[in-house]
């Protein structure tokens, strides 16, 4: 099943309900870190949430990041190239 959910690309897009998500990268602006996920299911399926906005997803995109928060905030994922071509992409 597919839900209509914000993009962080100002937009609002459909996303898998149950969708299998990974951390595609992360990127400091403005003081901020961000993080870009990824639907594994759709191949060009990206969402953009602030780090301190983790909490907001579902329960279920929640609970996958948490193992993950450490190295989010450390920069173990940055990758500000790629970040900026998916931004474009999605904007």
């Amino acid at each position: 099943m597919m839900v209509y959910r914000r993009d962080g690309f100002g937009g609002s897009r459909f996303y898998p309900e149950d969708g299998e998500i990974e951390i595609l990268c992360t990127f400091v602006e403005t003081g901020h870190r961000y993080v870009i996920l990824q639907y594994l299911e759709l191949p060009f399926s990206y969402r953009l949430i602030k780090r301190h906005g983790i909490h907001l997803l579902d329960d279920k995109a929640h609970l996958s990041l948490i193992p993950y928060l450490n190295a989010i905030d450390q920069g173990v994922y940055d990758n500000p190239i790629l970040a900026h071509d998916i931004h474009k992409l999605m904007s």
